[in-house]
């Protein structure tokens, strides 16, 4: 059975104020690319969340929203939770897919600490 990943970042809101000279201060635009970037790189993972849900559910499909904070100076992704609100798809997948940021650092850190929010739509095709 083919399945399709649909990966999209809502936001990035770039918070305080730019800090030593030892860390990049992005812009809004270059701190969303290079925060997607981060998270694309656990694109296997989050993929490998939906195959084991579909093995338990065939027809198992939604929408998974994840918001989490980057944190300033140190680029570790923290905080990193479902929107229970905004989801749409099992509880154990968008577990499975906060469990798959862990560890995310952005390299090299920011000055700015960056609150981000993606959305991962997931579908059965075939």
């Amino acid at each position: 059975m083919r399945t399709a990943i649909l990966c999209q970042i809502l936001s990035l809101a770039v918070l305080g104020s730019i800090g030593g000279c030892s860390f990049h201060a992005r812009d809004a635009d270059s701190y969303r690319k290079v925060t997607r970037e981060l998270v694309e790189t656990r694109s296997a993972d989050i993929k490998a969340c939906y195959d084991a849900q579909l093995k338990d559910d065939r027809s198992a499909q939604g929408k998974v929203v994840v918001r989490f904070t980057v944190q300033a100076e140190t680029g570790t992704v923290t905080d990193a939770r479902v929107d229970e609100d905004a989801s749409s798809a099992p509880a154990s997948l968008g577990q499975c897919v906060v469990k798959a940021l862990d560890g995310l650092t952005l390299d090299p850190p920011d000055a700015r600490k960056g609150d981000a929010t993606f959305t991962w739509a997931f579908e059965v095709k075939g």
